[in-house]
């Protein structure tokens, strides 16, 4: 990893996801989140994306930054709508040469 953090969240000693950030700067990149498919739809994600969002505002951060939400074709990944649940506006994408 490039100078990434993981976070784990736990409920009962039981490890129920996950979530990667990377400072860059002025913003906190969020890299990935991941929440055990038999647990998703009780809020833990949104939790960990607030967590995210804790941790920047303590950080000194102006924003979370977020990749895309759609695949290659185009069409929005089954979670588009839950990021726009959260507040995110935004797709971005990205290419660094």
């Amino acid at each position: 990893m490039r100078g990434e953090e993981v976070f784990v969240g736990v409920v009962d000693d039981e490890i129920v996801g996950l979530v990667t950030t990377e400072d860059r700067g002025p913003e906190l990149e969020l890299i990935n989140i991941d929440v055990a498919r038999h647990l998703q739809g009780r809020g833990i994600g949104t939790r960990l994306v607030g967590f995210v969002e804790e941790r920047a505002r303590r950080g000194g951060k102006r924003a979370v930054t977020l990749g895309t939400s759609r695949n290659a074709a185009g069409t929005p990944w089954k979670s588009f709508p839950w990021w726009q649940s959260l507040g995110v506006r935004e797709i971005r994408m990205r290419k660094d040469l």
